[in-house]
């Protein structure tokens, strides 16, 4: 999957700053991949809006790129259905990278800028059964010849050709006049590209092969007319207790444990086999400081010589979806976003995706948990102002199969929301990396910590679920935010780290591996040690400040701004009443990278 990721980015010349990867042993029966991709249009060409398409009664149906295969046939009905030994393996589509980068590249560059067509859509999910008919709900109809669509072998049935999903393919309505000039443009460009049918005011959808008509259905029945489901939610039960352990004494082998965890650990041994830095756009990458830490956000600039740059980030938190799928839905929300606020995005600014990855859907428990998700989804994003721009949604990620014993067997997936978030940073100059660099900044948290350790990484580590999921107060949150983001336009943040899985001691740890610098903590509050440094309490930030900005970032983070200590020597010392743990700086760096054997 790694090499699959890198090959279908760089080799269509795009860079891919991310790279990670969460561990969880119910993901063993149906392993989730998720891949995004970011692009930019002109707002205008000769006075037309880039984003307004339209095709056009008379339009020719042309399909452009790679041709039609066996491959993808039920790609989007597989990606949600339950796997069996009966799956087919023709679900799963083949690559063709460099077809992609040809394609793209002269629809992109010429084709769209000489205004050559009216509409176009990409051949996803069903083919060009869903492009074609998608277009054609813009002029109202479609006539498409199969006999004319290019095969990469014969023998394929008209319903094969119709929906295979076969890749780097598009479909676009090109006016008659504009034809000839079109596919002289993709021929000169050595990009295939062959008229399958035309787009009609009918209202009908009409597919011919072998000159019969093999499909003739009428548009809003085609689109509108799948009846309605009646679906019953039940509520799950209470799940989890909180352990009955004493703190230890002392936690440098605790810290120790915790840095080695797989989703604590790091993942640069999957973003460095990407390139992230090709086209030169390369900001903040995914591993960052003298100490190679993995970034929870990235920024490239996109349009050289602008000062502008995109960040994109994201929060994943399966672990608390059993316990609380509304708290979960409401933590990738938050922590997506601080992990760009973070890098001097501000949150006017911020957009964001959802990816919904559920089990058993049919199921009344797991539908309720699906219903929780979504309201917290739009609760949260409504109250900090990000909309949700896209998103994409598989259900039903179970295996059914047999084990060595050839007993039954079925693995579901824990319900999985990625939220992924996409920002315009200002300045890419002012970009913050998580990274302490100098010897005697300050270092704060930023808010205020509280006992919600439920599905943390500490509590994994323990052995136990725990029953109270972080809290999120989303209204209270914006503000906050808001003032980090103004103290960070104004360069008094040195660096910016936003606290996540593994609670404050793991953020600590991070930001002091990044720079290679070690830091005296003392820590305040009446909570557990314990508790404090390993909880996952949102909505807060490691940030280091130069001294002279003392006073300035204070006053305008005001009392969320909780001073810790300083950078300097080469260890992490953290004092409550007593010293919890005085580590090396470089033993904390072993302990992050050993697993995955990039120390």
């Amino acid at each position: 999957m790694v090499h699959g990721v890198g090959v279908g980015g760089n080799c269509s010349g795009i860079p891919t700053p991310q790279g990670f990867v969460w561990f969880d042993d119910r993901y063993v029966g149906k392993p989730l991949v998720f891949a995004g991709t970011v692009g930019i249009i002109p707002r205008e060409v000769d006075g037309r809006k880039m984003h307004e398409k339209r095709a056009q009664a008379g339009d020719h149906i042309v399909m452009v790129g790679g041709r039609v295969g066996k491959d993808g046939i039920h790609g989007a009905t597989f990606s949600s259905e339950a796997l069996d030994p009966k799956s087919p393996v023709t679900a799963v589509q083949i690559g063709d990278p460099i077809t992609q980068k040809k394609f793209s590249d002269v629809i992109v560059h010429e084709a769209r800028d000489r205004g050559l067509y009216h509409s176009i859509t990409d051949n996803g999910a069903g083919g060009i059964s869903c492009s074609v008919a998608e277009m054609a709900k813009e002029c109202n109809g479609c006539h498409v010849i199969l006999d004319a669509v290019p095969l990469k072998y014969p023998g394929m049935a008209p319903w094969e050709i119709w929906i295979s999903e076969s890749q780097e393919r598009m479909t676009l309505a090109v006016p008659p006049e504009k034809l000839a000039a079109f596919m002289d443009l993709m021929q000169r460009r050595n990009v295939e590209a062959t008229v399958i049918g035309t787009f009609t005011g009918t209202g009908r959808c009409v597919v011919e092969y072998h000159g019969s008509t093999v499909m003739d259905i009428d548009l809003v029945f085609l689109h509108d007319g799948l009846p309605k489901k009646q679906l019953m939610t039940a509520p799950a039960a209470a799940t989890g207790a909180d352990p009955d352990v004493p703190c230890p004494p002392r936690l440098e082998e605790l810290l120790l444990t915790m840095l080695r965890r797989k989703n604590i650990c790091s993942k640069e041994f999957i973003s460095l086999q990407y390139d992230h830095t090709v086209q030169g756009g390369h900001v903040l990458g995914p591993v960052q400081g003298k100490g190679r830490v993995q970034g929870m956000a990235t920024v490239t600039r996109v349009l050289p010589g602008s000062r502008k740059g995109v960040g994109l980030s994201q929060g994943l938190f399966p672990a608390y979806a059993e316990i609380d799928p509304y708290r979960m839905a409401a933590a990738g929300i938050d922590t997506a976003i601080r992990g760009l606020v973070a890098a001097g995005v501000p949150p006017s600014a911020i957009a964001i995706l959802d990816n919904f990855c559920w089990c058993s859907s049919d199921d009344p428990v797991r539908l309720g948990q699906l219903k929780a998700a979504a309201f917290g989804c739009y609760d949260v994003a409504t109250a900090f102002g990000t909309p949700f721009i896209s998103g994409k949604d598989s259900m039903f990620n179970d295996f059914s199969g047999y084990d060595a014993a050839g007993n039954p067997v079925k693995i579901s997936v824990p319900p999985t929301l990625l939220i992924s978030s996409i920002g315009v940073h200002p300045d890419i100059h002012a970009a913050v990396s998580l990274d302490a660099k100098i010897e005697g900044d300050l270092v704060y948290v930023i808010g205020d910590t509280n006992e919600e350790l439920a599905g943390s990484e500490y509590f994994a580590h323990l052995g136990v679920t725990g029953s109270t999921v972080p809290a999120l107060d989303p209204v209270a949150m914006k503000e906050r935010y808001q003032h980090l983001s103004d103290a960070i336009s104004h360069g008094l943040v040195a660096s910016a780290f936003p606290v996540t899985h593994g609670g404050l001691a793991v953020a600590l740890a991070k930001v002091a591996i990044a720079g290679s610098l070690g830091m005296d903590i003392t820590m305040p509050g009446n909570l557990r040690p314990d508790y404090y440094l390993f909880s996952e309490t949102l909505g807060r930030f490691v940030v280091t400040v130069a001294p002279d900005n003392k006073r300035a970032f204070e006053r305008a983070l005001g009392a969320d701004a909780i001073l810790l200590g300083r950078v300097g020597g080469k260890n992490l010392r953290i004092t409550g009443t007593t010293t919890l743990a005085d580590l090396p700086v470089s033993e904390l760096e072993r302990a992050y990278k050993e697993p995955f054997g990039r120390y």
